[in-house]
């Protein structure tokens, strides 16, 4: 009995251990203690050859033309929006339902490839010098957008880790201006102030379509493989940055930096900048330089290749008989 009783206690102890360990090791942050520069202590691929972010050199860019993007379900209302402080960013996830979900494939994506949407979340500043995780041509905006999005090959963002192109972060930068509001971010921002303690939620009243709440234009980006910015830090990342900057005023800015204004622990919640070591970055260059918006973004999925060969065959068809009718006349 007193083995038993022993044993189960030693276990016990084994356990709070164990999760001591593991929440210690959960708990990064920005600050000195905890920030950046110690992250490698726990995990390791933190000193990795290919994390993010990086500095963008426009003159040191691959300009391809890749081809079209394609982006579903982007403009769906989904049934809720919920905003998470989790002690590191404010998490936006979205509530679907099932097939609904916003995907993305074509661009810069492996062909066939299909991505669905997981969540998005911010980084930013104190001020509007700082706050962007990505920079271009040194140059940081006072905060950065991700949407994350996983591979359809794999089923759930655990598995999706690690892998080849497993992982897609679609990157938008915030350029601050004074009038007027950003429409969409205006029951966004106020919400903010309800999420102030560390794991506080809430949800959207008025839920809003993906899409509402990144830039206009969709076709101008460039794209290179890094990791994620967060600790495990896991790299084989595509990332997706769109040159087109997301318009916020300064007001609504302001209530993102009160989140974390007495909270050292998020304060300016942005990597430093990586080394690129040995890896390119591409520039989509669009044919004709033409822009192209989410607006209306495609909901469907898209034709399978029989029901093409059907459409063109029945546009062939169309075209036969006109030219036999005209013949006859």
């Amino acid at each position: 009995m007193w083995k038993l009783r022993f044993g189960m206690a030693w276990k016990a102890v084994m356990l709070l251990l164990v999760c001591a360990a593991v929440t210690s090791a959960a708990d990064f942050g920005y600050g000195v203690q905890r920030g950046p520069g110690t992250w490698a202590r726990d995990y390791e691929q933190c000193n990795g050859k290919h994390q993010s972010p990086i500095n963008i050199n426009k003159m040191a860019v691959i300009k391809m033309e890749y081809p079209k993007m394609n982006y579903y379900n982007f403009d769906l209302r989904p049934k809720s929006v919920t905003l998470t402080n989790n002690g590191h960013t404010v998490l936006v996830t979205m509530n679907f339902t099932e097939g609904k979900e916003p995907r993305l494939s074509g661009g810069p994506l492996k062909i066939d490839a299909v991505y669905q949407f997981e969540q998005f979340h911010f980084h930013w500043g104190e001020n509007d010098t700082l706050g962007s995780e990505d920079m271009i041509n040194n140059q940081r905006y006072p905060a950065e957008l991700h949407v994350v999005m996983r591979s359809l090959k794999y089923p759930d963002f655990a598995s999706a880790l690690d892998q080849e192109q497993g992982v897609v972060v679609l990157a938008f930068f915030f350029k601050v201006v004074e009038r007027p509001l950003n429409p969409y971010y205006g029951e966004f921002v106020e919400m903010l102030s309800g999420i102030r303690g560390k794991d506080s939620s809430k949800n959207l009243v008025e839920p809003l379509p993906l899409w509402k709440f990144l830039s206009t234009y969709s076709t101008r980006y460039y794209s290179y493989i890094g990791s994620l910015t967060t600790p495990p830090c896991s790299e084989e990342v595509l990332w997706i940055d769109y040159q087109d900057a997301i318009y916020i005023s300064e007001y609504q800015l302001n209530l993102f930096r009160n989140l974390t204004a007495s909270d050292e622990h998020l304060k300016n919640n942005f990597r430093p900048i990586q080394n690129l070591n040995d890896r390119l970055i591409y520039e989509n260059v669009p044919k004709d330089n033409l822009q192209t918006n989410w607006m209306p973004p495609p909901s469907a999925a898209p034709l399978t290749s029989s029901l093409n060969v059907i459409i063109l065959l029945g546009i062939a068809m169309s075209v036969l008989l006109k030219g036999h009718i005209l013949a006859a006349f």
